[in-house]
């Protein structure tokens, strides 16, 4: 049961931040630290030990600091300077590859489409919860990336594949 809830806080919370994004272009401080916060008891319940549990947070550690990096010079917001590598650490070193390989492949489509709709779109013609990030914004709602890239490596992460494994769920 209580994998069920972490599950579901987590996919959740990957869903919340794609589409208030795209609906704001913003991301919650809140969600990353919940992210953060959440990994530690679902780390717990998989029976992780304090070594794996603490490479974990230094890969998020590490990603912090290089997407503040990437903010500093505009690569991408603040928001997902902050979600990217909060999720990140439910990711861990052997899911790190195919989550960053998830996020650019998705994050590539997803700036061809924006580009591609801001260009052929009317601006009439785009609904009033799309205007902010497509009408307005120069950049791309980034979390819909992140969040495909966390599901795109979710099997790689010990954690999130045995989180899903004590569900029951065929992955």
């Amino acid at each position: 049961m209580l994998a069920w809830l972490i599950l579901a806080l987590f996919l959740s919370g990957l869903a919340f931040a794609a589409i208030h994004d795209v609906a704001t272009m913003t991301i919650p401080n809140w969600v990353s630290i919940a992210f953060a916060v959440l990994f530690l008891p679902a780390a717990l319940l998989v029976g992780a030990d304090w070594a794996s549990i603490g490479w974990h947070y230094l890969y998020g550690l590490i990603g912090l600091i290089v997407c503040i990096g990437l903010f500093s010079v505009g690569v991408f917001g603040g928001g997902d300077a902050k979600l990217l590598p909060a999720v990140l650490i439910w990711m861990g070193p052997g899911a790190t590859l195919p989550y960053i390989y998830g996020i650019a492949l998705s994050g590539g489509v997803l700036a061809l489409v924006f580009i591609l709709s801001r260009r052929l779109i009317p601006q009439t013609a785009i609904p009033g919860f799309l205007h902010r990030s497509v009408v307005e914004g120069p950049g791309v709602p980034y979390a819909v990336a992140i969040a495909f890239g966390a599901i795109w490596a979710a099997k790689s992460s010990v954690i999130v594949s045995q989180i899903i494994g004590l569900t029951g769920l065929a992955y």
